[in-house]
């Protein structure tokens, strides 16, 4: 009889154990059931570099004039999808939608421009980044996520 009784427990105890771990929900088996994860309140407010969604800003428009021809065209503006627009005349580079992406996001990863980036330091970055000594004209217009502008034209 106790073998019985220490079976029926086992059982018993079993059945919990299984119930408790398992997922019995009506959502259990569909394909877009989304895990659980962390989200970092810059992510929810449109991303940055450092919570690894997004760039940290909505547009981004950068020209530059290499004796007095353009050089380097970059345009990029979220929308209801990020849309770049990419052309570096002195790699004989011209690029739309995702290729255009690409570039731009190593150009992005490579300046890392924030809010408090002066108006210096972006044009050393981007000058080192595509390896331009000099320049006739530069201009760049920036809006971060947080309203924030970066927006000059430089002429030498």
């Amino acid at each position: 009889m106790i073998p019985m009784k220490v079976t029926g427990a086992l059982f018993f105890i079993s059945v919990l154990v299984l119930s408790g771990c398992g997922n019995f929900s009506k959502d259990a088996d569909k394909p877009n059931r989304e895990d659980a994860t962390i989200i970092h309140k810059g992510e929810k407010d449109g991303g940055s570099m450092e919570t690894g969604d997004g760039y940290g800003f909505s547009t981004f428009d950068l020209e530059i004039d290499v004796d007095g021809k353009d050089a380097i065209d970059a345009n990029y503006k979220i929308t209801k999808n990020a849309d770049g627009e990419y052309e570096n005349k002195l790699a004989n580079e011209k690029f739309k939608d995702e290729k255009a992406m690409d570039a731009l996001d190593q150009l992005f990863v490579a300046i890392l421009l924030t809010k408090d980036t002066t108006q210096q330091q972006a044009i050393d970055k981007i000058l080192e980044y595509y390896q331009i000594e000099d320049y006739t004209k530069f201009e760049l217009t920036v809006e971060f996520d947080d309203g924030t502008m970066l927006d000059f034209e430089d002429k030498k």
